[in-house]
């Protein structure tokens, strides 16, 4: 490993084997490659079976000027052969609930297959969402992170990649180096993107073998994957000398509630909330956004996911209403609350008053609710043929601002 001065670190992934040649590499490592290049360049797919290992890695990037380079022992080496420090491995651990491991094994052939058999080690299951059901973990996302993890760490801390299972919790990822000053979720919505630093020979090869999806678009796909099956967020932790990616294997927490309720959501617009849920800071215009369509609440001065608030913008007018009313009889202010706290644009106290009055004058001649006794102002509205029509009882309101609301 060389290393230069403080803050330098020369391209070791890009140095030559000298005593290394086709033959120290791993057979099923070099088919695994060149299925990816296949996938990545499928005009060439049919030209790409027939040509010798030595044309396809030097197509794909992986050798230099014909010769092994460590990046090609990294991914494709004999794990015989000791082209790389022992320390470049996969290392996977089962931890029960306390913490405890209960199972472990190591992975220290080529990282091509390494990398394949690390995510496979991991005990997924199946968790039902009601009209469908999706995995804990997608493979592909986990086997995207540690392809990420050996194509970016320090090796000169050592090379290997700890992937730990936390049972029917959580997975994580983690490596020796650091993130940079971009945040992860800035490459996710494709507000940055990646930068030069370590390992850029390693990098390029396996960005142009079609090993990783380059440019940051594999974070993106690790993002959508989470918010496709209602899952919270991956996260990331990052200090001075490791990175890790968490990937939650059961749904919490107010996000995935909001996505139930709000299915469309954009990327962006859940990576706000989710920063929202886990109590960091989003940018006042990004904030005024999501107050605006009804996904965060200010009640108090705290923004929170307003988790009530979402699900009932499912809802006609109406429909809410009568939601409501399903709970007790309801005045006309509270009515006209609850107008307000639906509306997609501000609304004055005259206009909310005068569109809660029209929308119950509307449903009273529909036969949709009944109004008891007293002024159009102090009357109590209820649902036909409920005890609500006779006496109004104690009853619990469910203003969305009022009652469903979800702290962090």
């Amino acid at each position: 490993m060389i290393m230069g001065g403080v803050g330098t670190y020369y391209d070791w992934t890009g140095n030559v084997i000298s005593d290394a040649d086709v033959r120290s590499l791993d057979p099923g490592a070099v088919r695994a490659l060149r299925a990816k290049y296949a996938l990545r360049y499928p005009e060439q797919a049919d030209e790409a079976q027939d040509w010798d290992a030595a044309v396809l890695l030097t197509k794909a990037g992986v050798l230099k000027r014909g010769k092994i380079t460590v990046a090609a022992a990294i991914l494709l080496g004999k794990a015989s052969e000791s082209l790389v420090p022992p320390s470049v491995r996969i290392r996977w651990r089962s931890l029960d609930v306390d913490g405890a491991v209960t199972d472990s094994r190591v992975f220290d052939g080529p990282m091509l297959l390494s990398a394949v058999q690390a995510a496979s080690a991991v005990r997924n299951w199946s968790v039902d969402l009601g009209p469908r059901t999706v995995s804990a973990y997608r493979t592909s996302s986990l086997e995207e992170a540690i392809f990420n993890a050996v194509a970016h760490q320090d090796y000169a801390m050592g090379g290997t990649i700890d992937v730990i299972e936390r049972d029917r919790e959580s997975v994580s990822v983690r490596s020796a180096g650091s993130f940079g000053s971009t945040p992860p979720e800035s490459y996710a919505v494709g507000r940055a993107s990646p930068s030069s630093g370590r390992n850029r020979f390693l990098r390029d090869a396996m960005s142009r073998s079609g090993v990783v999806q380059g440019r940051g678009s594999g974070i993106r796909g690790m993002f959508l994957s989470q918010a496709y099956r209602h899952f919270p967020l991956p996260s990331y932790h990052v200090d001075d000398s490791f990175v890790t990616v968490t990937f939650p294997g059961t749904r919490y927490g107010p996000l995935p509630r909001i996505m139930d309720s709000c299915d469309g959501l954009g990327l962006e617009t859940i990576v706000d909330l989710d920063r929202v849920c886990s109590g960091r800071f989003l940018p006042e215009r990004r904030m005024k956004a999501l107050i605006e369509a009804g996904l965060v609440d200010t009640r108090g001065g705290v923004p929170c996911p307003a988790v009530g608030l979402a699900e009932s913008r499912r809802m006609t007018d109406r429909e809410a209403v009568l939601e409501l009313l399903r709970s007790g009889p309801a005045s006309r202010s509270d009515v006209a609350r609850l107008l307000e706290s639906r509306a997609a644009r501000p609304l004055t106290k005259e206009q909310v008053s005068v569109k809660a009055t029209n929308l119950l004058q509307s449903m009273r001649k529909e036969g949709l609710v009944v109004k008891s006794g007293g002024s159009t102002r102090s009357a109590a509205y209820s649902l036909p043929g409920t005890d609500g029509e006779r006496r109004r009882g104690p009853r619990c309101s469910l203003h969305p601002k009022a009652t469903l609301h979800y702290g962090l």
